[in-house]
This record gives C-alpha cells, sequence and structure tokens, in this order.
C-alpha cells in the first residue's frame, strides 16, 4: 500500500515595517522529497524537485487559505510542505539572494534564517513521524523573528515538548549591537544591517587565551567533570519536561573508523586538563603521529563510557582558537584508546563527528561558551539570589565549575524553564568577560532561538527547536493526554507580538443593551473577555485585552431587552499593528441600528470606541 503523506500548512507574517512587499524575499535551500502529494507554494503546486535553491518574492506566495478552519477562506502569504529539509531563508532588499550567503562577509541584504525539516509520512503512535523547525541566530542577526504551531480551529499556541512560540525581542538588533563589540557590525552606509556572531566572525569576538591559561593552572589540581547524566525523576514538573531527561550521549548510527563502541548510547565519567604541553619530549609515539608532539598545549579529556572503555581525547588550542573551534562548535580533535597502556591506536578528525567522541568534546566547548568552565558561583546561593527554584536536587558541588557538564546543562535547562537563563550563563555565572561567549548571552537575552550551535545542549522547554505531529501525536509526558496535530505553523517576520486592546463601549441610544456572550480566542495572555453585563442608555462600558504573542480573535454580542436586536464586533488582531473589525446584526429590529468604530493606536495598543446609536 502506498504511504499516505498530509501537508503541514505554512503562514508567513509579515509585521516588519522597514521593507515593502516588493523586498521580501523567501527562499527554500535544501532538499524537498516528491511524496507524490501535492506540496505548495502560495497558489502553485511545486514541482522542481530537483533544485536546490528556490526564490519567491512575497507576493507569489500570496493565496487563499482552505484547508486551515481558523484561516478558511482568508489570504495570507503561504505554503504547504510534507517533505523538505534544509533552510529558508528570507532576506530584505532589491532582489533575492542567489546563494547562501557566508556568514563572515554576509553583504548587506538583511537576511533571516529558519530550518524546518518536514515530514509528513503518517504513522501510528507511539511512533508518528516528527517534523521540527528552529529559528536560528547562529550566523548572526539582522531582526527580529519568530516561530510558532498552531490550533486549527482557535488559532492558539500548542502545547509542544520544545519552546512554542520562539520570540525576539522587537528590538534585537539593536539590543544585540550594545552588548558585542563593534568588530561584529555589517553596516550599510552608517545603518547597522546585520550583527555577524561569533561562530560567522570569531576574530570580531575576544580569544579564548585568557580562559586557556587560567584553567591550565585550575585543572591541573581540580579538572573539570565532563559527564553524562540523567535528571531526576521526581519533585520536577511535568510541564517542565526535564524529568529522567538524559543529558549525555543517546547513540547514532556507525561511522567507519570510529573507536569501538563509539556509536553506542551510553553513559561516560571524564575529566578534563588544559596543559602547556600534552606530549613532553614526545613520549607518546601515538599521539606523535598525530601531530600532537613536544610543546603542543592543549587540553586533554579522558576517561571511559560504559561501553567503550577507556579513552582520552586531545583538542590542541590552536585549533579550540581557530574560527571552527569553541567559537564555530566544530574543533579538530584526536581520540586514543585505551587512554593509558602500551596498545594505544589513535586518529583525528577535521571537526565533530556524530558519535561518543563528538558528544564529549562539544560538551567540553559548551560549558565554556556558557561560562562554566571558571565560574566560582555558588549553586545554592545564587539560586537564592535569582529565585529559582532548584526543586530539591542536589548537585556534586556547591560551585557552577564544580558539576558536571551534564549536571550544567539540565541546571540551565531547569533554570531557563523558569524564564531564568540568561541568570544561569554568560555574567550570570561569572563577570569576566573574556569566560564566556557574549554573542550567545545577547541572543538569550532577547530571544529564545538558537545563538550557538551548542544551544542544543538545552532540553525540555528550553530546547530551541520546535517540533510537531502530522497525525497520530504521542501522550504529553507526565500525563495530560495526548499531543495536539498540529493546525499550521506561523513565521513571523519582524516582532512576534501582537498589540493588546482597549476597549469603549458607548451606548448613545434610548434602550438599554445586554451583554448575550463574548468570547476570546487564539490568546496566549487571556482566556475571556470581561465585559459590562449590561449598557444603559446613553450609558458606556470598558474592557481590556493584555497583549499576546499569538494573534486573537474577540467576539461579543450585545441584545436589546426585547432581543428583536443583536449587535455584535468580531475583532481579529494581528501582530503589532494589524487589525480586522467586522460588525454584525441580527433580529427584526437590526435596520434601527447603526453600528461603529474608531480605532486608533497608541504606544501599541488598540484604543478602539465601538459605538451603538438608534435611528
Amino acid at each position: 500500500m502506498a504511504s499516505t503523506y498530509v501537508n503541514t500548512r505554512f503562514i508567513i507574517t509579515n509585521n516588519q515595517t522597514d521593507y515593502p512587499e516588493n523586498q521580501v524575499w523567501v527562499t527554500f535551500a535544501g532538499t524537498f522529497t516528491n511524496t507524490g502529494v501535492d506540496q505548495t507554494i502560495g497558489s502553485s503546486v511545486f514541482s522542481s524537485f530537483g533544485s536546490t535553491w528556490n526564490s519567491y518574492s512575497l507576493s507569489q506566495l500570496s493565496a487563499v487559505v482552505n484547508d486551515v478552519p481558523y484561516l478558511q477562506g482568508s489570504t495570507h502569504y503561504t505554503f504547504s510542505l510534507n517533505g523538505f529539509s534544509g533552510r529558508i531563508y528570507i532576506n530584505y532588499g532589491a532582489a533575492a539572494l542567489t546563494v547562501a550567503p557566508n556568514p563572515g562577509a554576509p553583504g548587506t541584504s538583511p537576511y533571516l534564517v529558519f530550518e524546518p525539516t518536514v515530514d509528513g509520512l503518517t504513522q501510528k503512535a507511539p511512533t508518528p513521524s516528527a517534523s521540527n523547525m528552529d529559528l536560528s541566530y547562529v550566523d548572526g542577526v539582522s531582526g527580529a523573528a519568530g516561530t510558532m504551531i498552531r490550533n486549527a480551529t482557535t488559532g492558539e499556541a500548542l502545547q509542544a515538548t520544545s519552546v512554542n512560540p520562539v520570540t525576539a525581542h522587537k528590538n534585537i538588533l539593536a539590543n544585540v549591537t550594545a552588548l558585542v563589540p563593534t568588530a561584529a557590525q555589517v553596516l550599510n552606509g552608517t545603518t547597522v544591517v546585520r550583527i555577524m556572531s561569533s561562530a560567522a566572525s570569531p576574530s570580531s569576538y575576544h580569544s579564548w587565551s585568557n580562559l586557556i591559561a587560567a584553567l591550565q593552572t585550575s585543572t591541573a589540581s581540580t579538572p573539570l567533570n565532563v559527564c553524562s547524566y540523567t535528571s531526576p525523576t521526581a519533585q520536577i514538573p511535568a510541564s517542565f519536561a526535564l524529568a529522567g531527561a538524559l543529558f549525555g550521549y543517546s547513540g547514532a548510527a556507525a561511522i567507519s573508523g570510529q573507536a569501538p563502541g563509539f556509536e553506542t548510547m551510553q553513559n561516560y565519567t571524564m575529566t578534563a586538563k588544559f596543559m602547556t604541553n600534552l606530549n613532553p619530549s614526545n613520549t607518546n609515539t601515538v599521539l606523535q603521529a598525530q601531530g600532537i608532539t613536544d610543546g603542543t598545549a592543549g587540553v586533554v579529556i579522558s576517561g571511559s563510557g560504559t561501553a567503550s572503555g577507556s579513552f582520552a581525547i586531545y583538542i590542541t588550542n590552536a585549533n579550540m582558537e581557530a574560527g571552527t573551534g569553541i567559537y564555530g562548535n566544530n574543533p579538530a580533535y584526536t581520540v586514543m584508546y585505551p587512554a593509558t597502556g602500551t596498545n594505544q591506536t589513535a586518529y583525528s578528525t577535521v571537526g565533530i563527528v556524530n558519535d561518543l567522541g563528538g558528544r564529549i568534546v562539544g560538551d567540553l566547548m559548551a560549558g565554556m561558551v556558557f561560562g562554566w568552565a571558571a565560574s566560582s558561583k555558588n549553586i545554592v546561593t545564587h539560586a537564592a539570589n535569582t529565585n529559582t527554584n532548584l526543586y530539591g536536587v542536589t548537585f556534586s558541588a556547591d560551585t557552577v565549575s564544580g558539576i558536571s557538564t551534564g549536571e550544567l546543562f539540565f541546571l540551565l535547562s531547569l533554570a531557563g524553564a523558569q524564564g531564568k537563563l540568561t541568570e544561569w550563563i554568560g555574567p550570570g555565572l561569572d563577570s569576566n568577560g573574556d569566560n564566556y561567549d557574549v554573542y550567545l548571552y545577547a541572543i538569550a537575552k532577547n530571544s529564545e532561538a538558537y545563538g550557538s550551535g551548542f544551544t542544543d545542549r538545552l532540553q525540555g522547554y528550553m530546547n530551541p527547536d520546535t517540533y510537531w505531529y502530522t497525525a497520530n501525536p504521542p501522550a504529553i509526558p507526565g500525563g495530560g493526554g495526548n499531543y495536539e496535530v498540529v493546525g499550521f505553523v506561523n513565521l513571523y517576520l519582524g516582532p512576534c507580538e501582537t498589540a493588546g486592546m482597549r476597549i469603549t463601549l458607548s451606548n448613545s441610544s434610548a434602550s438599554q443593551l445586554k451583554l448575550k456572550g463574548s468570547s476570546i480566542t487564539g490568546s496566549d495572555s487571556a482566556q475571556s473577555l470581561s465585559l459590562p453585563a449590561s449598557l444603559a442608555a446613553q450609558g458606556s462600558g470598558t474592557g481590556d485585552i493584555p497583549a499576546s504573542v499569538t494573534p486573537y480573535m474577540a467576539v461579543w454580542t450585545y441584545a436589546t431587552e426585547s432581543g428583536d436586536a443583536e449587535l455584535a464586533f468580531s475583532c481579529s488582531v494581528s501582530g503589532a499593528s494589524g487589525i480586522s473589525i467586522v460588525p454584525s446584526k441580527n433580529g427584526t429590529a437590526t435596520g434601527n441600528w447603526q453600528l461603529g468604530e474608531s480605532p486608533a493606536l497608541v504606544d501599541g495598543v488598540w484604543e478602539i470606541t465601538f459605538t451603538y446609536s438608534e435611528n
């Protein structure tokens, strides 16, 4: 029987106001799978499956949406996918990107990066097909953006095992500019159009040499602990999705030439020592053959895995300081097994490999960029000072640098789930700006999106990848039924926020009106709409709707005491300035009534007077 595929509907909401529609370009840079089920770009069926670079103007994506009840019959910038893996670039300017921009020389066209992997194959629970997506600022930041998976009927953001929605501060470009070195700026004339990340332009940021020198002294007597960790199963709220989570290596497909057992899921216990000479007098000829010779400075991570036994990993200072190193999330390294003895074997990589060795190297690098390596911060004291609940967890050391990398990632995830991540990274852990990645910290201050390739060490509701299902979703961890099947995915250009409303109701008639019903759908900040139970003749009333990350719809109806006229308003609000107001009347006396409204956007809030008057 042929496989069944279901499309995921994507909607682009254009909340930015700096560039008109004809200067907004959407490029699909990746692999489309021809599943036999139509995938669409705007109103057209996609057919260029052999191409890995497909660019469109925003206007080409405009189409009527009929497959999502919440959007039924309305026109949006849209596409639908059931088989795609890669990047979606959205750039602003006179022309679409023609090639993937060089993050270290990106040109002056501001651009955003979304990274979806869409698998529409329907499979039964408990192993349904899962799709995922992230908003990435790993290359740099040009402006605000956001992602959200939403309910098909109400428009509300869906519950997810990771961040949903992912938002960015509306002033993210200016805010990051203020926190990072001037050398990271990309200018168009005198205007900052992009900030290059530390991964894209390592030379624009601080060297790691001072931290490495300090660690050469401290780790000689107190090595850093690079170890896997499974979080406790009790006391941690189910909503954090962190109970019993593995912060370590979960296994991968075998790779030719890797160390024995490096593909196997396992626990590992390693220590890291930074040294001025990894191979004095070339005593270890196996290391010498791999280019680690007398006088080579670096770090050795040694210990064992429960399936792999004893081994050691060497990373030279040169490879850590290279553009591909700590900042680039991809240092070259050498694996030697066993760690000691006479029958040693070694091999070198050109970067992080997806196996146990790569996981361990990534753990150490991630700890360094977060600010863990030299942090003397007392965990319990800092938790009290930041009002962070540790939920009774006892850590293996009192100070942050004393705990293992696995514990660190759990601690950061736990703090992040409470909205306190930025108090536990960067300057929250170490006042020395040379001891963490300032760009990662700047992004974390302004967005839940990726600021570093190592951000994925965080889990639960701090994982910046958002997942969804096309059918048969699994149960929510900790109870609460099943995840919803995604209705649609919203990509936001500009701020992912929706303005609030300040409602004034004015009844200029001689008749009293009574509230028949009111509702609000889609808002992440309000579940009900409170309005006066009645409006006296020549009277007025008020109601407020707070700002929401999600777009929302507010509907209310007042009726005459006799019930011969029902007078309704429907207000749909999307983004910082988008609003649609639809008045409607029902009943035998509707011809006697006039409805009106006078909206004004004041300091980011819609102040609207709704009037009811008789002929």
